[in-house]
């Protein structure tokens, strides 16, 4: 049976949903504050993870995957949330989730997209150790690299480093064709698995 750590501080809304899981062969953890989920991501192995943006505390829902990623976890993560502003999407994408769901949401389309999840879980591993891959990266590309890895945006990385946003984003073109990645999410946790972290 797949195990799911649900991570949402409105309990009513985290019970129904767990009820609504449970019927459908799921097991179902709920953490209501980050203490829980940092605990329970640390302690044990999930399938994936649901995950709220905005609990109420200091550390947000995004940067509670990130510790789960930095625990060289890499479930399928799904992100409930409110939250339909451009930037926190942009934050979110930065942590590779398999799915954005905004509120209200539907359960029948959470459970397809949490079945798909599970099933395509294979294709969201990290990335292998790639020597060859980082040996074609030029030192600028690398240096691009590890500031993406820390949160920057294109312009802050130019502002970093005198260059121009074209530049950057012209380098970071560059490097997903190397890498034969997509993502800004994906780029960052290639910086992570070949700790290429400066």
């Amino acid at each position: 049976m797949n195990k799911i750590l649900l991570i949402e501080d409105e309990i009513i809304i985290a019970e129904s949903l767990r009820l609504f899981l449970v019927k459908h062969d799921y097991k179902v953890e709920i953490a209501s504050n980050v203490e829980k989920a940092v605990g329970n991501l640390e302690r044990s192995e999930f399938s994936g993870v649901i995950c709220d943006i905005n609990l109420q505390e200091m550390m947000n829902g995004i940067e509670i995957i990130q510790r789960y990623h930095d625990l060289e976890k890499h479930g399928p993560v799904i992100f409930l949330t409110a939250y339909s502003n451009p930037q926190v999407i942009e934050d979110a994408e930065a942590v590779t989730p398999y799915a954005y769901i905004i509120k209200p949401f539907n359960n029948q389309q959470l459970l397809t997209t949490l079945n798909l999840a599970i099933k395509n879980r294979a294709a969201f591993s990290p990335p292998q150790n790639c020597k060859e891959l980082i040996e074609n990266l030029s030192e600028r590309e690398i240096q691009i690299l590890q500031l993406l890895a820390t949160g920057k945006t294109n312009r802050e990385i130019g502002r970093s480093l005198f260059i121009s946003k074209f530049t950057v984003d012209t380098h970071v073109k560059n490097i997903k064709e190397k890498l034969n990645l997509n993502k800004k999410g994906e780029l960052i946790r290639f910086v992570l698995s070949n700790r290429l972290q400066s």
